[in-house]
């Protein structure tokens, strides 16, 4: 896979976790202690309730307040405000979707004094009127026992309901379910639920279908002149299936995370084990095959089948050493090296590209400076980009693949590519689509760790899964047992290089291979307890560079060439959706 590519890739991940639109927020201020509700459905479709708050104030406040969402033509009127053991004033706003009971708190008659931290019991009055729907065949309550918009949790939720009728020919549902702890019909026409724990940005809602004989008056209710009983009981049923669905969510992304994450081992263990070598001999003081510097750098350096800039350098290297270059000065500040007459119709398109990105920093007197061309990293970059295209004609994937069998690699590269997507899926759902779900931890979990696999599996070298072939496999060995020579001083002194002149045929191919430096050093010490001279050097450019100054100046770095708009409250004026259709609602906290 191109390195290009990953990169943009592991930078887009990176971006879109960083432009999220995830925010956290908290007040400790306060927190919420009971909530204890009492609804009483009137025969006109008034719905009288009283909701109990206790508010464990942390800090001074200037008092508390409670909105509730309003939709069409529904209304508020007979509000009022008890605080057992303290004074309030109550202020009412009135908005086009809502209204908010704004409670002014003292602890004084004169109502000079803000509440200090304390446990304030708040109670609110008050009636809601068109709450309550009639069909032509039912009559419906939909009430949002607890909204997204309180900014904190609540841990005691206690609501009771009192219907105007017996609850014989009643229908009811909790939503969603796991929202509540038990309810059941207290008495004939009385409703209690309890709730779990709510968090701050959840909703929880009951539904009631009556007998529309129950409403003896339309004044106060919402008339909608359609049959909605059947419909309702459908969405419903859809609704619990969504909920069980959202509930087993993360059981669901667990169990797909998992079968991508064990797909990399089944691909592993189907293409990628490497036979046993038949290579026995573990002494390589010679290179083991005359094949160009690029093909081994393109098979044992780095991603398989790729080049990089070793193997830019050791091509340059190579030519310096077969003579097309020649030395004009080497020393602490830099190396000028100038092109020979020396006849280039043998050499190779790829060798010849290397020699005309060489010479265009060539000065009016053809001499190359290191410094001024290595110090180009721009045009370098540019020019590997280009020249990956060449080195393909000199040594294909056909070519590569006599040596490697990068199936394994190819599958684990398309496998990445699908579990990234995978996982950002999984995690979308679990954040808009399933929210709330009882085990959506788990989808978090589970596709985090896959979105991790996906990546490491971007940046895995295709060394891991892919195999060598027979011929591959000896070919591995005998070039990595040579490079274990270059690097073995030891080695080097038991069983020396026939001659000094094959050093530099050596640091081409350790260049190739990755590990110039160190095998220069072995180099220096090798000349330096054999007492060979400068002199003996100077028609040896590859290792008069070498023995000076030229490689600090000559090799590139490795470049791989690869404020929300509230909503409104309820559904007036039609059947509302289950979850969130029901009146009522709005949040509430301190100020």
């Amino acid at each position: 896979m191109n390195n290009h590519v990953k990169k943009c890739i592991l930078l887009l991940l990176v971006l879109s976790f960083i432009l999220m639109p995830i925010s956290y927020s908290s007040n400790s201020q306060y927190d919420l202690g009971n909530v204890n509700k009492d609804i009483v459905i009137r025969d006109d479709g008034t719905c009288i309730i009283t909701e109990d708050v206790t508010y464990d104030i942390h800090e001074n406040i200037n008092g508390v307040y409670r909105t509730i969402l309003l939709s069409g033509a529904q209304s508020i009127d007979n509000v009022s405000v008890e605080s057992p053991g303290y004074y309030n004033k109550l202020e009412v706003i009135n908005s086009t979707n809502n209204v908010t009971f704004k409670v002014w708190l003292y602890s004084d008659e004169a109502k000079t004094q803000k509440v200090n931290p304390a446990v304030v019991r708040v109670i609110y009055h008050y009636n809601f009127n068109k709450g309550v729907k009639l069909y032509n065949d039912i009559a419906e309550f939909q009430y949002t026992s607890w909204d997204k918009y309180w900014d904190k949790n609540v841990d005691n939720l206690t609501e009771n309901i009192h219907i105007p009728g017996s609850s014989h020919n009643v229908e009811y549902w909790n939503n969603p379910p796991h929202a509540v702890k038990s309810s059941q019909w207290i008495s004939d026409d009385t409703l209690k639920v309890e709730f779990n724990s709510l968090d701050s940005n959840q909703n929880a809602e009951q539904r009631i279908l009556m007998p529309k004989e129950y409403i003896k008056s339309t004044d106060n209710v919402d008339v909608i002149a359609k049959d909605a009983k059947a419909q309702i009981e459908q969405d419903q049923q859809s609704y619990m299936f969504q909920q069980s669905l959202s509930d087993n969510y993360g059981y669901i992304a667990a169990i797909i995370s998992v079968l991508f994450m064990l797909t990399p081992l089944g691909i592993y263990l189907k293409y990628g084990r490497g036979k046993k070598s038949i290579y026995y001999n573990q002494e390589e003081s010679q290179n083991p095959t005359d094949d160009k510097p690029l093909l081994i750098n393109m098979l044992l350096d780095g991603q398989i089948g790729e080049v990089n800039a070793d193997g830019y350098n050791a091509t340059l290297l190579d030519l310096i050493d077969k003579k097309y270059y020649k030395v004009i000065a080497s020393t602490q500040s830099d190396t000028i090296i100038a092109p020979t007459s020396k006849n280039l119709s043998g050499l190779k398109r790829f060798e010849l590209d290397v020699i005309d990105y060489v010479y265009s920093f060539a000065d009016q007197n053809g001499h190359i400076s290191f410094k001024n061309m290595t110090g180009d990293k721009d045009s370098f970059s540019r020019f590997l980009g280009a020249w990956v295209i060449d080195t393909s004609h000199e040594v294909s994937s056909l070519d590569i693949r006599r040596y490697y069998n990068d199936a394994a690699s190819s599958y684990t590269s398309l496998l990445a590519y699908a579990s990234f997507a995978v996982a950002l899926i999984l995690l979308f759902l679990a954040i808009f689509m399933f929210k709330g779900g009882l085990t959506n931890i788990l989808a978090f979990v589970f596709a985090g760790l896959l979105l991790v696999e996906s990546i490491a599996l971007f940046v895995m070298p295709n060394t891991i899964m892919g195999s060598w072939t027979d011929e591959g496999r000896v070919f591995y060995d005998r070039w990595n047992n040579f490079k274990k020579y270059l690097l073995d001083y030891s080695l080097i002194k038991e069983r020396p290089p026939a001659s000094i002149q094959v050093w530099g045929k050596y640091l081409v191919y350790a260049t190739a291979l990755g590990c110039a430096d160190e095998v220069r050093k072995n180099m220096v010490k090798y000349f330096k307890d054999e007492n060979v001279s400068n002199e003996v050097l100077n028609d040896l450019a590859v290792l008069y560079l070498a023995n000076n100054y030229g490689f600090g100046y000559m090799f590139y770095p490795h470049v791989s060439a690869h404020i929300d708009t509230p909503d409104i409250g309820g559904s007036f004026g039609d059947i509302g959706g289950p979850g969130s259709g029901g009146f009522g609602g709005g949040g509430g906290g301190v100020f």
